[in-house]
């Protein structure tokens, strides 16, 4: 018989496998009826997951396909007379005419189809303004966002994790380099499509007159509602309609990526004693994770009222403050370690959390979490019936999980 957890991982040609099997056991005189019976609804359930599962990978690979072109299509179609790309005057212009009006243009529309872009998904970004939110996002200081790994690989496939990683090896005439293994870690993750929307403001954009500062203003719009709400789901998002969080993974009452010795405990107390925090936390690190600069990452709250109150044996202060006044940047550091400082709404201060609540995280970002996405945005315009207002919005598949889970700590609240 397969247990619950064995049942998660089968596939529907074995779930119909054994669900056959379990069909003629029952008519054995010795078998265990209530057992096959629990097992019976359980390999049901996965039978109805996965196929709406299977459903809608389906529905979302028909939008993705909408939206996505391969590399060469997305800078230039070729409409048998002579070669357009989107970068161009005319399409730029085009684009922001429908942006600030609504109305398509027979070139716009030209344009789209050829690219297969459904008329109810709206037309394609300029590459001018592809090429400007990549820099914006570059250039942003992102928290959260700027600091994970970024991918652009086909949904839908398992990879290894250890496929995100490579070693070195020295080889001679005799001896070549194996293929990569994951090492130590195993599992793997899979990337969904999942659309996401950015409403724009458009009386913003009408005010514009130049299409290069249309497209300055339009960038700005995208990149600051686009970092932000990657910030909340890397830490929250729900795993379905959302990204995948590194707390909505720690959550889980059961089959949790995130160990359980990787969840850090503190109480009042124990947050004002600088040997605590070396024996809960940091003699807990691997060397492996030591070498790989891990950050933290907290309320600047939790930081002013908790962290600097800290000191050593020789009563030193075990944080450190450097700013640049040139660029008015300021680096806050924890035992040597920078700290990113977020909102409420991702981490909670250590003060205002209860009782089995975040409020911290120690962990190295580019081996912990990665998004995949093309950054390929649609835009449609629309009328909303319920406001009375035209609305544009900027469509843009993505996805995000948790990568490797043991460069993961997390800071929890424990009332002693």
């Amino acid at each position: 018989m397969f247990t619950k957890e064995q049942i998660k991982e089968l596939g529907l040609e074995e779930v119909r496998a054994r669900q056959a099997e379990i069909q003629k056991e029952v008519l054995n005189a010795d078998a265990d009826l209530d057992g096959l019976m629990e097992e019976a609804e359980l390999l049901k359930a996965r039978s109805l997951e996965i196929e709406a599962s299977n459903e809608d990978a389906k529905k979302r690979a028909k939008v993705l396909a909408s939206i996505r072109a391969d590399d060469s299509k997305a800078t230039k179609v070729n409409t048998g007379t002579n070669e357009v790309d989107r970068s161009d005057m005319e399409y730029r212009s085009a684009f922001m005419h429908y942006v600030q009006t609504g109305e398509r243009n027979s070139a716009l529309k030209q344009r789209s189809n050829e690219h297969g872009i459904a008329s109810d998904l709206g037309v394609l970004l300029p590459q001018t303004i592809i090429q400007t939110v990549l820099t914006e996002l570059k250039g942003v200081y992102g928290q959260l966002y700027s600091r994970v790994h970024k991918t652009n690989i086909k949904g839908g496939v398992r990879y290894p994790i250890g496929s995100f990683d490579a070693t070195f090896k020295r080889i001679t005439e005799e001896t070549v380099s194996d293929r990569q293994k994951a090492g130590s870690v195993t599992g793997y993750v899979e990337f969904s499509y999942i659309i996401g929307e950015i409403r724009v403001a458009r009386t913003l954009l009408q005010a514009t007159l130049t299409v290069e500062a249309f497209e300055k203003e339009f960038a700005q719009v995208i990149v600051k509602a686009y970092v932000k709400a990657m910030d909340i789901e890397i830490m929250n998002g729900n795993g379905t309609t959302e990204m995948c969080g590194i707390l909505t993974e720690a959550k889980k009452s059961s089959g949790s990526r995130i160990k359980a010795a990787n969840i850090i405990e503190f109480t009042e107390e124990e947050m004002k004693d600088w040997k605590v925090w070396q024996k809960k936390l940091f003699s807990k690190i691997p060397l492996a994770m030591r070498s790989e600069r891990p950050e933290f990452v907290m309320t600047a709250e939790t930081y002013e009222s908790n962290i600097k109150t800290l000191v050593d044996a020789n009563n030193r202060p075990v944080y450190s403050e450097t700013y640049n006044p040139q660029d008015g940047t300021e680096v806050s550091k924890f035992k040597g370690k920078d700290v990113v400082f977020v909102e409420e709404d991702i981490l909670k201060s250590f003060d205002s959390a209860a009782t089995g609540e975040y409020f911290g995280m120690y962990w190295v970002p580019e081996k912990a979490y990665a998004i995949n996405t093309n950054m390929e945005f649609s835009v449609v315009h629309y009328f909303d019936q319920e406001t009375n207002q035209y609305v544009d919005k900027a469509l843009v598949i993505n996805d995000g999980k948790p990568l490797d889970t043991q460069y993961i700590y997390l800071l929890k609240k424990k009332v002693a």
